[in-house]
Parts: structure tokens; sequence; C-alpha cells
């Protein structure tokens, strides 16, 4: 059995590994076999030109050696997206508004130099500039619109391209709120109060036309952006309505415009100076007579019936006492003519009737709250999202202050 199974190994190991020649001849035959069939292989991998009968192993290990593979040339430089830009034929204006968005003011200023600044220009800066500042979070913004000088620099192209005597940019809303926080980050005042002088120079004196009444709007939007950027890069709330009242008293005093005018110019500036007041509360931190003169300039700013809304919001934001009686009053004349006269204001009047509710509810007044809730949701059902569903119909008073409160928070 031992035997049998050695035969058999020996019999396989014969079949896979040949025994050597036993003689020099049969070696060197057996050499020739292997270099021709080493031959035939590069050949059939490796083919060579057929005018050449040499297919030697050398002659193969140089063609390899040839390769570019194996070659000492530099790679292939493929062109970077910016290479392509520069050799694109819109090139230089590819360039021109990397360079306006990476550098907005040296931008301006080359523009400028070349006399090709325009309104245009001046506003991509601008915008430009403030996103660059906000997209840094490191950075103070006050402190890097003071840096840049954007501001003064735009004033001053305003000035000697001719701009400041045609006064045609206040027509451009946008740019004029994009201007007015770095004049304010900068304390650069007295363009603005120029602008605000000539603009209102020469002003006819009744307004007989859309053309007109777009005029006093344009001057009246760029005041609410010189207060907005005083409240929010200036020296705040109360420099903001000292501003107003200066702005007003010297419009007003002028013989150039109307009472009309006046009240036209400083209804929107007015306005969101009261929903700033109304937003702080006891926070807005105003001194006496900044308080007075915010309440005595409703009646010069505010028109019509709007006049009692406003007077009812300032009583009930006033920072020391809040008052509920005159919003009390506004909100039954609202009820009993059916909301005509929240016609056209709705939202300011829910308004003020949900800061009403928040101050009777503060005071203990949960009756009266309950009440004014009522009225908000059957006279401004669509504001509220209610469905005109009264409150205290399948509630109970406390259940209906509870809603109220909801209400509250969710605005």
């Amino acid at each position: 059995m031992r035997q049998s199974l050695t035969l058999s190994w020996r019999f396989l190991t014969s079949k896979l590994h040949q025994p050597l020649p036993l003689n020099r001849r049969e070696s060197q035959q057996l050499l020739a076999r292997l270099n021709d069939s080493f031959n035939r292989n590069l050949d059939s991998q490796f083919p060579q030109d057929l005018g050449h009968t040499d297919h030697s192993p050398d002659q193969h290990i140089r063609s390899l050696l040839k390769s570019p593979l194996f070659s000492d040339q530099q790679p292939q430089q493929f062109p970077s997206p910016i290479r392509a830009v520069e050799a694109s034929q819109n090139a230089p204006i590819i360039r021109d508004l990397i360079f306006a968005v990476e550098q907005p003011v040296e931008h301006f200023k080359q523009q400028v130099a070349a006399g090709k600044a325009n309104i245009g220009i001046a506003n991509l800066a601008l915008d430009n500039q403030m996103r660059k500042i906000l997209a840094s979070p490191s950075l103070d913004p006050e402190e890097s619109m003071k840096i840049s000088e954007i501001g003064s620099l735009v004033a001053n192209w305003l000035w000697s391209s001719g701009q400041y005597e045609r006064m045609d940019f206040i027509q451009d809303r946008t740019f004029t709120a994009r201007l007015m926080p770095f004049l304010v980050a900068e304390r650069q005042y007295k363009p603005v109060w120029d602008w605000l002088q000539r603009s209102c120079t020469g002003l006819p004196y009744s307004p007989t036309s859309e053309a007109r009444l777009s005029v006093y709007k344009d001057i009246g939007a760029m005041l609410r952006s010189l207060l907005h950027s005083e409240v929010a890069y200036g020296q705040g709330l109360e420099s903001a309505v000292q501003m107003f009242m200066t702005s007003y008293n010297s419009t007003r005093l002028s013989s150039h415009t109307s009472v009309l005018i006046t009240r036209r110019i400083h209804a929107s500036a007015g306005a969101y100076l009261l929903w700033q007041f109304a937003s702080r509360g006891a926070s807005a931190n105003l001194g006496d007579h900044a308080v007075k003169d915010l309440e005595r300039s409703i009646n010069h700013w505010a028109s019509g019936q709007m006049i009692a809304p406003y007077q009812a919001l300032f009583d009930l934001s006033h920072p020391r006492v809040p008052n509920a009686s005159r919003a009390l009053k506004w909100i039954s004349m609202v009820e009993a003519s059916d909301g005509q006269l929240a016609k056209g204001n709705r939202q300011t009047n829910v308004r003020i009737g949900l800061k009403t509710v928040e101050v009777l509810l503060t005071q203990g007044s949960t009756k009266e709250a309950a009440r004014v809730m009522k009225v908000l949701q059957t006279v401004f059902a669509p504001e509220v999202g209610s469905d005109g569903e009264s409150p205290g119909s399948h509630q109970s008073e406390e259940e209906s202050t509870l809603r109220s409160l909801n209400i509250l928070l969710a605005t």
C-alpha cells in the first residue's frame, strides 16, 4: 500500500514537473524552444514593424523602455477654471465682476477714476461691501462699515459727478437704503440733511398727481432709511427720535412745503419709530423729553382715522405707565362699524388689539381681554386665523384667557 502511494505521487509530480535534460544538447534545444516561445509572446503582445525581421528580446525591451510612460516628459497640464476664464473672450468682463465682488471699495474707486461710475455701480459696490461684512462673523458690522469709508466715498462722488445738483438718486430707494447704514456708521450726517433740504425745495404746494405723490414717498423713504440705520448702527432709538423731530420741524417751518406735504413725507418714518417704540416697551430706554416728542408728533404725521389707533398704541407701549383706555375706546368703535374703520389697515389694527390684550392680561383685566379677543375673532377672523366663533360661546372665561395668551405667543 505504501509503495503504491509512492508511485502515484511520483506519477503526479512527473506530470507537473518534467525532468531536466540529462545532456548538453537537450539543454540547448530546450533553451531554444523557450526563447522562441518568449519571442512569440512578445510579438503577440507588442507587435513590431513588419519591415523588421529581427525580433530579439532586446529589441522588445528597448521598445518598451521608449514608451511615453517611461519618458521624462512633464505630465499634460489641464487649464484651471481661472485660466479658462482668462482665455475666454469675456475675460475682462468676468475679471471685473470678480474684482467688484471681492474688493468692492477699490473697484468703485477705479470706476470713479475712469469716469465710468454711475448709480448702478455705486449700488453694486454698497451691496457687495455689506454682504462681505455680514459674511464675516468675526467682524463687528458697525466698525467694519466705518473703516470701509465707502459711505463717504459714494457721497463725495454724488457731489463731484453732479448727481447732487439733479437729486435724481433719491428716486432709487434701494440705493438710498444701502447708502444710509454706511453714512450713519461713519457719522456722516451732513450730506443726508443737505439732500433732505434740497429735495424739499420747490415741491408743489398741493399734490395733484401720482408723480408728485411718488416724490414725497421717495423723500420719506430716504428719511426712514436714515432713522432705521440710526437705530441699528448709530446711537439708538432716542437719537432717531431727535432726528425725526429735527426733520419735521425744519420741513414744517420751510416756506416751500405745506402741512399736507410735511405729513406725507414723515408718515412712514413716524410709523416706523412708533412701532420700534411699541416693540421695545420698557426696554426702549427713552428719556421723558423723547417720549413726549414722539407722542406729540403723532398728530402731525398720522392722518385721518389712523391718528386714534396710533395714539392708542403709544399709550399701550408707554415705558412707565401703560394705559389701555384709548385702545379699548378705539376697539369699541371698530366693532360698532363692523370693521369699516379698520379698512385698509387691518393688520395694524390686529396688532393693536393683541397689544391691548397683552396689557389687560398683565393688569389682571381678564374680562376686558376676553372681550377684545371676541372682537378680533369676529371682525378680523382671516387675520387671526379664527372661524369667527366667539371665545366665550362655548368656553369659560379662564379658557378664553388661555386662548388669548396662545395667540399672543404665536405672534
